[in-house]
């Protein structure tokens, strides 16, 4: 399992999308929130030049980590 971890958030690094608002976005994967997960996601995350947020819909769970993003701004996205 925690080979699936990088796995997934690598996958969604690779089908990442791109809003009109020239911020670069991808989940953070599956499974519930913990401390060693959040780590991780954080660090991949600020390596490719973004920030973890919450998606922010209202209802949503925050244990999940299907319910944070990594948001990239455009101008950190492009090599």
């Amino acid at each position: 399992m925690r080979t699936a971890a990088p796995l997934l958030l690598a996958l969604g690094l690779v089908a990442c999308a791109t809003t009109e608002s020239g911020v670069s976005t991808y989940t953070l994967g599956r499974g519930l929130v913990n401390y060693d997960a959040m780590v991780r996601a954080k660090a991949e995350c600020a390596s490719a030049g973004g920030e973890v947020r919450p998606k922010g819909a209202q209802g949503e769970d925050p244990a999940q980590m299907s319910n944070y993003v990594c948001s990239i701004p455009k101008k950190a996205a492009q090599p």
